[in-house]
């Protein structure tokens, strides 16, 4: 790494939209030896609203534990302040809206936690629409229309991964706040279910929205072991599409991952989500999940300013690839 790339990447504000990975202590702290800012840990999927405010309270002792090293964001300014204070930011993200049940009032209580994005679905229907791996493609429901409403009200921003199309298009359409994609890539590039087709990009810009490009392997590319170039592809094509402002990064590190589980126990893991059904094998490639090459964990994160410059972007530019463009959103959807 040279002294020019390494140089802006210290200066810069850097956010992970995505970070599975983050929800366990143990590699927590990878992201701030990679000199991230702001990680976004998945603090609910899956779960209902008990379990929900379990792990929101693991989190809380985490912040008194470790007070010196991780700043809760929930405003902007608290960005900027952990920057300052070379801090760890932590910014509470839900990548399902089960942990609401069918109440909406439950938006409040985790907006006054911290909650700051809520993904709808995740690949499955539920009580708000229909994943992008669902057997149908009926868009939203009643109740998540008011739920899109609520989450504008109380300043929670609405992300579209793992969503179906009419979902993902009505909820764009129906919000009055941009709306995220949270971790996904292009489909024109790499045409599987979760990736985006360019009408999806296209609305969501036009609503000031942004996308995160996921380092997933099986949604960058065919390849068993993509690379930083193929990675940066999708950042590429959605600049030339929509513009620089519509593109960031979400690397989805995830346990799984062949960098942190060697393939027996990712294979097993990958069973249980075909027989649980939220995944499926024609979206799914099966382990061993190599994340590109020079970006297999968070620690790898000066790699990606290095090869941004090297393809040609500018200071300018890489700022907002790699935070402003998500503090922009969060600037208009945060209360």
């Amino acid at each position: 790494m040279n002294e020019v790339s390494k140089n802006l990447h210290k200066d810069l504000i850097v956010i992970d939209g995505t970070c599975p990975l983050g929800q366990d202590e143990k590699h927590m702290f990878r992201w701030k030896k990679g000199g991230v800012t702001v990680m976004a840990p998945t603090v609910a999927v899956n779960e209902n609203a008990q379990e929900t405010m379990y792990k929101i309270g693991t989190w809380y002792k985490r912040f008194h534990t470790h007070e010196s090293q991780l700043m809760h964001i929930r405003s902007v300014d608290d960005i900027y302040e952990a920057k300052r204070l070379n801090k760890l930011g932590i910014l509470f993200h839900f990548q399902n809206s089960l942990p609401i049940e069918r109440n909406i009032d439950l938006l409040a209580i985790y907006q006054k936690l911290g909650v700051r994005i809520i993904q709808l679905c995740y690949n499955q229907k539920n009580h708000i629409g229909d994943g992008c791996d669902e057997r149908t493609d009926s868009g939203l429901s009643e109740f998540g229309v008011q739920a899109i409403k609520e989450m504008n009200r109380l300043g929670i921003v609405v992300d579209v991964s793992h969503t179906g199309y009419q979902t993902t298009m009505e909820a764009i359409e129906i919000s009055e706040k941009p709306v995220i994609v949270s971790h996904a890539n292009v489909h024109k590039l790499h045409p599987v279910a979760r990736n985006l087709k360019d009408d999806q990009i296209i609305a969501l810009a036009q609503k000031g929205g942004v996308i995160g490009i996921n380092g997933f392997p099986g949604f960058v590319s065919n390849k068993k072991n993509p690379t930083l170039d193929d990675f940066v592809d999708h950042i590429d094509y959605i600049v030339d599409l929509v513009g620089i402002n519509h593109v960031a990064i979400s690397l989805d590190f995830y346990e799984g991952m062949s960098s942190i589980m060697n393939d027996s126990e990712a294979n097993q893991v990958y069973n249980q989500q075909l027989s649980d059904g939220r995944w499926k094998k024609e979206t799914y490639p099966e382990p061993p999940w190599n994340y590109p090459n020079g970006l297999t964990l968070p620690d790898e994160f000066p790699n990606l300013t290095k090869i941004l410059l090297e393809r040609g972007y500018d200071e300018e530019d890489i700022r907002l690839i790699m935070g402003e463009n998500f503090i922009r959103v969060f600037k208009d959807v945060w209360n």
